[in-house]
């Protein structure tokens, strides 16, 4: 995690030297992390450091393996971003690290009299409580490309698209016996179906180790 906060603030020394008229700008946009304010810095003509914040909560009924999860979907990042103009215009690339605080987490309803768990099918009786939650890396690096520059006072417009590497998904489901079968093989059974539950899960989530960054907005340069 250090080291791509280094590797972000050098990113801009490295271009060439130049004085700005205008140097900060502070904007707001939304995209695929939610929305978020943004505070730009230009160290010069060809080079600017850049701060993010974004969030977004919502909630909503899934489906998966004929389980019926209430899931709450929160995203929640903050980034520093070093960014490189190499034309000395509005085009960027950007490099950086992102803490990264998205989580899911769930908790499993009953499709019908019960739920069907790995495939086996258990009364409601059977199980006191199905819950599961999907963690990510908090450390993720950022590289991507953008338009927008602290340079020209007034109101502009700032885009962002690029990729957060955010490693595989984590899941944790949490399975408790129901009162009727505590202490007895059907319980044993129960909760080696969730850790199996749980591997389905984590091999659906795989896809999701790279995280799409598609955002828009505005910010005024003063």
């Amino acid at each position: 995690m250090r080291r791509l906060f280094v590797t972000a603030a050098v990113l801009p020394l490295l271009a060439f030297p130049g004085v700005a008229p205008a140097d900060t700008s502070l904007g707001l946009r939304g995209g695929t992390l939610g929305g978020g304010v943004e505070l730009s810095y230009a160290l010069s003509q060809r080079a600017a450091l850049r701060l993010n914040a974004d969030g977004y909560n919502r909630k909503q009924t899934s489906t998966h393996d004929n389980i019926d999860y209430d899931m709450k979907l929160k995203l929640q990042t903050a980034s520093l971003m070093g960014d490189w103009f190499p034309f000395a215009n509005n085009f960027r690339i950007s490099l950086g690290a992102m803490f990264n605080g998205n989580k899911f987490t769930l908790k499993g309803q009953p499709t019908g009299p019960g739920y069907t768990i790995n495939g086996t099918f258990y009364p409601v009786s059977d199980v006191g409580s199905f819950d599961a939650a999907v963690d990510f890396n908090k450390a993720a690096p950022y590289f991507g490309i953008g338009y927008g520059r602290p340079i020209n006072s007034g109101l502009s417009l700032i885009f962002d698209l690029g990729v957060m590497s955010q490693g595989s998904p984590k899941s944790k489901i949490d399975v408790t016996c129901g009162a009727a079968i505590q202490g007895t093989p059907q319980c044993t059974n129960l909760q080696n179906d969730a850790r199996a539950e749980q591997s389905k899960l984590d091999a659906s989530l795989h896809s999701f180790k790279y995280y799409p960054v598609i955002s828009l907005g505005l910010a005024y340069t003063f």
